[in-house]
């Protein structure tokens, strides 16, 4: 029968300790160095560029505000202009409408005296109109 060895070889694990870590050592220094190096980069960039698609979101909010207040304000101030214009408007409007009124007036009264003194002098010639119609009649009847 055949018998199992379990003592370990010094002269074995040495050589395997020593192939592992040249092992590791090539491995670390031209695989995992490069990689982490690499992902770093990956990661600083794709932080990088989420930070500062965070930075230009709040720049674009705070933007939008300042937008959203700018309008508000002209909103508010085209209010203030459009009031005083709409306002000016009407004083002038009332200043037209009576003045219009005044004109018209004025010119109703200048009608009427010229109606009242057209009438006065229809009926004064009425007066001479019946004296002659009435001289004439007379005229024929006695001749």
């Amino acid at each position: 029968m055949s018998q199992l060895n379990l003592t370990p070889d010094p002269v074995l694990l040495g050589t395997q300790a020593l192939i592992f870590l040249a092992n590791m050592f090539v491995v670390k220094k031209l695989i995992l160095n490069p990689y982490l190096a690499v992902r770093s980069r990956r990661e600083a960039a794709t932080g990088g560029s989420h930070h500062e698609a965070d930075k230009l979101s709040k720049d674009a909010l705070a933007l939008e505000e300042k937008i959203t207040e700018r309008m508000r304000a002209a909103h508010k101030e085209a209010t203030i202009v459009r009031e005083k214009i709409k306002a000016d408007a009407m004083t002038a409007r009332a200043a037209r409408l009576s003045q219009a009124e005044t004109e018209a007036k004025q010119a109703q009264a200048k009608m009427e005296r010229e109606i009242a003194q057209n009438l006065a002098e229809e009926r004064s010639r009425k007066e001479v109109s019946i004296k002659t119609i009435a001289d004439s009649f007379f005229a024929l009847v006695t001749h």
